[in-house]
């Protein structure tokens, strides 16, 4: 119900902010207050909220401030008028061409670049151009940033959060953006075509008419570019850059009136930007309000279920639900959604390619789409469109983006996941039908073989045993055996008991322990119970008295869960229907620091291949390292599907589970 209303409140200010009922500016600090009184959280927090959010984002829109008076110098100065009028001589007659080579150049940009410096320095120059070369404003603003979006599909420093985040690695990313940015360079295209098609309006840069006849020395035009030169090679921070390349521009086009100019342009600029810095408290606000606990809470039942693992609801949710990434919404892995995502990852719901393949779609709507990005916010107060209508361009196109890439995900999981099926997306292992040798044979039924190790006292408390269930029901029985080695086609057993001994001096005398490990058919551990005694010198007797005990506590067991033991000694199986989905294998690491596994005769595991003592390398696709000893071996015990390489006798193959026929137990 939280969820309900987190969600409700979400729903409700992007309605009135996309239909232009309530200004982004009041919309989105009142969203982060209310979204947070929704998840649940706490009344005396709401002020921290508002004063912490006020100035979380205080870099970013100092560098928007800083940003701002390097292009009214630029204009003051005629800098930009003679750098706008070199491009409309050299651009050549054809916008639509111009505009897509530009695009080019920005994509190519940001997949070094990031962050709002950057989109500031490269936008202050590009911008410009474009609309001075034919391109209408609103195609500028648009195709800026969708080529942004492009380009940033291999950020470096975008990919650091994934591979940080998500324990994948940039080789296993590779394939899947080569497609993702393919098909976000076809919807580049076709907007373009579609919006150079339909625009009319066509934009001019403003310029203060005493300042367009005027020349500017031709070392100016460098200011523009100057901050990317100082952002590369001595590494300067973005607001630095901004205010140096500002004093150069006022500097040597202006010298007597520099100072003038610079103050003028400090004024005029915050005046410009004074929109886009309020836009920026009230999104630090809705930032950190998510990172809030209550939200995760208030969001973990949306994906508590195993819907996720649905191939359609993978397209779903994350093609045609996209939108969901906009306004620090659900989907959003920089607001409200890095809880969905986390809850996700930490629930094993998806494998981690597959899951970072879905953030990787709904950010390509994020990036062009949300009004409440940094970027957006700023690129439509520099080129004068209204950052809604920025939204409502692009965002068909980019749905389509996330829809056409989930899609491939789901069609070509092997050649784009690196895995051999899109695992995490099949149902888990319990279903109708039944594996060959998973069951002990009818006539086995009742019957349990009982082992020793092999040692004197092992082999008097094994005859114990056998001496108390040679008549009743289980029958018990000597058979040295190893019921791991083989499925249950062909044992004689149900059941089977190893009784193990063991010896420790103490001061007091010698610990005599006798243990009794019930295992079923197949090798798998069903219970184990030990009974030791400290004896000046141990004997038979001794052995045998303990091992009584063991078996006194084995069939007070069998009394307490009489559905587990019933069906182990008729099946051959300890299973109860009410078990969680299970493929009947276990991950451990040995001494020798390899991860093996260890699998139960005649189970889904088994007949998938995997054998005891195999050496697992990878696990859906991913060294086993990368996920860390402890969440490596919980896989095992989460009924889910799972593609390990595996290796056995120096030779490496693959094991996919998803694959598998499911089983049920017989009637």
């Amino acid at each position: 119900m939280t969820a309900a209303f987190v969600l409700a409140v979400f729903a409700a200010f992007a309605a009135l902010m996309y239909a232009r009922k309530m200004p982004a500016i009041v919309a989105v600090p009142l969203m982060a207050v209310l979204m947070a009184l929704a998840a649940g959280v706490p009344v005396p927090r709401l002020g921290g909220i508002v004063v912490d959010g006020a100035g979380a984002l205080s870099r970013a829109y100092v560098a928007v401030i800083f940003g701002a008076l390097l292009g009214r110098v630029t204009v003051d100065t005629g800098i930009a008028r003679a750098l706008v009028n070199f491009a409309a001589e050299y651009g050549g007659e054809n916008p639509f061409a111009f505009a897509l080579v530009l695009c080019a150049i920005v994509a190519l940009l940001f997949t070094s670049l990031s962050g709002l410096g950057a989109i500031i320095m490269v936008g202050s120059i590009v911008l410009p151009i474009m609309m001075t070369s034919g391109v209408p404003r609103t195609i500028a603003a648009t195709l800026f940033l969708m080529a942004f979006a492009l380009g940033f599909i291999f950020n470096i420093a975008n990919w650091t959060f994934y591979t940080t985040f998500f324990g994948v690695t940039e080789q296993q990313m590779v394939r899947y953006a080569v497609v993702l940015a393919g098909i976000d360079a076809v919807a580049l295209v076709a907007y373009a075509a579609y919006a150079f098609r339909r625009e009319r309006g066509y934009a001019t840069l403003q310029v203060p008419d005493e300042r367009r006849a005027g020349g500017v020395p031709w070392w100016s035009l460098v200011t523009p570019v100057l901050p990317i030169a100082l952002y590369y090679a001595v590494h300067m921070d973005a607001t630095p850059a901004f205010a140096v390349s500002a004093m150069f521009g006022a500097v040597t086009t202006r010298p007597r009136v520099a100072v003038q100019t610079l103050v003028a342009a400090a004024i005029r600029g915050l005046e410009d930007v004074a929109p886009a810095v309020v836009l920026f408290m009230g999104i630090g606000m809705l930032l950190v309000a998510t990172k809030e606990p209550q939200f995760a809470a208030a969001l973990h039942p949306l994906v508590a279920s195993d819907w996720a693992r649905n191939p359609l609801a993978y397209v779903l949710v994350f093609g045609l639900l996209s939108p969901l990434a906009l306004y620090r919404g659900p989907l959003n892995p920089f607001g409200v959604g890095i809880a969905v995502f986390t809850v996700l990852l930490s629930a094993h719901a998806l494998a981690p390619l597959a899951l970072v393949a879905a953030v990787m779609a709904v950010v390509q709507v994020q990036n062009v789409c949300d009004p409440t990005n940094t970027q957006n916010v700023w690129v439509a107060t520099f080129t004068g469109v209204p950052i809604v209508e920025i939204t409502k361009r692009t965002l068909p196109f980019q749905v389509a983006v996330a829809v056409a890439a989930t899609v491939a995900v789901i069609a070509a999981t092997q050649p784009l996941l690196g895995a051999r099926d899109f695992a995490a997306l099949v149902p888990p292992a319990l279903a109708q039908g039944a594996l060959q040798g998973m069951e002990a044979p009818r006539a086995a039924a009742d019957r349990v073989a009982v082992g020793d190790d092999g040692t004197p006292f092992g082999r008097a408390a094994a005859s114990a045993v056998i001496a108390m269930l040679q008549t009743g029901v289980p029958h018990a029985f000597a058979l040295r055996d190893d019921p791991n080695e083989s499925d249950c086609s062909r044992k004689s057993y149900a059941a089977y008991v190893r009784v193990t001994t063991s010896e420790f001096a103490l001061i007091e005398g010698t610990d005599l322990d006798v243990g009794l490990t019930l295992y079923d058919c197949g090798g798998w551990i069903v219970n184990e119970w030990h009974d030791h005694e400290v004896l000046a010198k141990p004997n038979a007797a001794d052995a045998r008295a303990l091992a009584q005990q063991g078996v006194i506590r084995w069939e007070t067991w069998a009394a307490a869960v009489p559905g587990i033991s019933g069906d182990l000694y008729r099946l051959g199986v300890a299973m109860s229907p009410t078990d969680a989905p299970s493929y009947f294998f276990t991950l451990f690491k040995s001494d020798d620091g390899n991860m093996r596994a260890y699998v139960r005769a005649g189970g889904p595991a088994y007949a998938a291949g995997m054998r005891t003592g195999d050496v697992v390398e990878k696990l859906d696709g991913l060294d086993w390292w990368e996920y860390g000893t402890y969440q490596t071996e919980l896989r095992a015990y989460d009924g889910k599907p799972h593609s390990f390489e595996i290796e056995r006798d120096g030779k490496s193959f693959e094991v996919d589970l998803a694959s598998v026929q499911p089983f049920s137990l017989r009637p």
